[in-house]
């Protein structure tokens, strides 16, 4: 029996060839009608390569101009969005039928902000991986709540109430997973 080819497995099959890797765009360039949150195909049994998954530059994430700059309220610095999964409308998949809405793996450079925000039409929790994350919840009736997450800690917000938040010194990871009543 002969010995497999170089780039060959033991079972005669080819090695898969590395996607290329996907070029983070601007959020004003990546939310526009057309836009794809997956550049591969998928099949009957949902599977994602990282480097096909749609990369987004966020500046000022959820910019809030009614607040003064250097407000955590009013948002600054950098996100970087990995969308993973989106049901959201204008880029939804059509990958699931029940109320999933996103996930998306994002990092905020240090001192970054995510500018107040309600959700009007969804909840959202986030899980995070690394870092600080100080958010506060707005409850529906003002009342103002903040924690201070670290790696492994969680935050949730209900539709009707708002939130925004800042890494800490040096920036933060976290998973967001935002759910819609379909």
């Amino acid at each position: 029996m002969k010995p497999p080819k170089a780039g060959k497995t033991s079972t005669g099959r080819g090695k898969r060839p590395k996607p290329p890797a996907a070029r983070p765009v601007t959020g004003e360039a990546f939310h526009v009608p057309g836009a794809r949150i997956y550049a591969g195909e998928l099949g009957p049994g949902i599977a994602k390569r990282a480097a096909l998954m749609a990369r987004v530059v966020y500046d000022a994430v959820h910019e809030n101009r009614a607040h003064p700059p250097g407000d955590a309220r009013r948002g600054h610095g950098r996100e970087r969005a990995t969308w993973v999964f989106s049901e959201e409308p204008g880029l939804a998949e059509g990958l699931f039928r029940t109320g999933l809405e996103l996930v998306i793996d994002a990092r905020l450079d240090p001192g970054a902000a995510i500018g107040l925000h309600t959700q009007g039409e969804t909840e959202e929790a986030y899980s995070l991986l690394e870092g600080e994350l100080r958010m506060t919840t707005v409850l529906r009736d003002g009342l103002e709540v903040t924690h201070t997450l670290r790696a492994g800690d969680a935050h949730a917000v209900r539709t009707g109430e708002a939130h925004f938040g800042r890494a800490g010194k040096r920036g933060c990871r976290f998973i967001a997973i935002a759910t819609r009543r379909r």
